[in-house]
């Protein structure tokens, strides 16, 4: 499938995973008594639910829906419940892990942030991207990040800069990587786009193939990975490694996230 049904298809997809289940039914029930993308359904769709992520939802629906405007509301409604039924099957398959780097305890289980994260490269197959505000001395996350690129995967690092940070940092992170130049790219948070007064661009995460995510306190430092108490949390599956993921592609594609050349 290709071209405007394509782009319908993944636009209810992207709803069945933004939206709470209660919105979608009321937003499907709302659709199936439309015959047509007018302008006058739209805005009366758009009513139905007062929050603007429902109504941005049902702006970027009758966008696509226009392109293939013979294509009636009861069917559109349809593909609406059936990607909601399976998104709400994919959420109840998503699971949840501690990722830990300090004292233990013979109690609860957790695993090393170190290993979560040599772990989280080594499954990659298609994409990586990692943010982390500082990283320095990092061999095993290096030559990980080496293999991963070298196997096929599009390896993107967000990190801080020295200048950007506005001399929070004495150096940049992208240093820890540098012989990594010719086979990842680099990306920052330009000062330009960040807020009057400054701000760092502190994320520490993870997100691997659009499946995996894991957000964490840990830097990508010798001491984070391996000595102080830090604390992180793997999601494997469900919608919000997706999210987290096309945020981020927004903001590459919008320019609020630049590439920039090697370390």
């Amino acid at each position: 499938m290709t071209g405007p049904s394509q782009s319908l298809v993944d636009e209810i997809a992207r709803i069945a995973i933004s939206l709470t289940a209660n919105h979608i039914n009321i937003l499907a029930d709302r659709l199936a008594a439309v015959t047509a993308p007018t302008a006058p359904a739209r805005a009366s769709v758009m009513q139905a639910v007062p929050t603007p992520l429902f109504k941005s939802a049902v702006q970027q629906l009758w966008a696509t829906w226009q392109l293939i405007p013979d294509i009636d509301g009861s069917n559109v409604a349809g593909m609406l419940r059936a990607a909601s039924a399976t998104s709400g099957h994919l959420r109840s398959s998503q699971s949840i892990e501690l990722a830990w780097t300090g004292p233990t305890s013979h109690h609860v289980p957790v695993r090393l942030s170190n290993q979560v994260l040599l772990d989280l490269i080594d499954e990659a197959r298609s994409q990586l991207v990692i943010f982390s505000y500082a990283a320095y001395k990092v061999p095993a996350v290096t030559e990980a990040l080496r293999t991963a690129a070298m196997r096929g995967v599009d390896v993107r690092l967000v990190l801080e800069s020295a200048e950007d940070s506005g001399g929070k940092l004495s150096h940049d992170a992208a240093e820890a990587f540098e012989e990594l130049n010719d086979l990842v790219s680099f990306w920052v948070w330009p000062k330009a786009s960040r807020p009057e007064g400054g701000a760092s661009m502190h994320v520490k995460a993870v997100i691997a193939d659009r499946r995996i995510a894991l957000v964490t306190s840990a830097n990508l430092t010798g001491a984070a990975l391996v000595k102080n108490m830090e604390l992180g949390v793997v999601v494997r599956g469900g919608g919000v490694p997706q999210r987290l993921a096309d945020h981020v592609t927004a903001l590459m594609a919008k320019g609020q996230l630049v590439e920039v050349g090697p370390a």
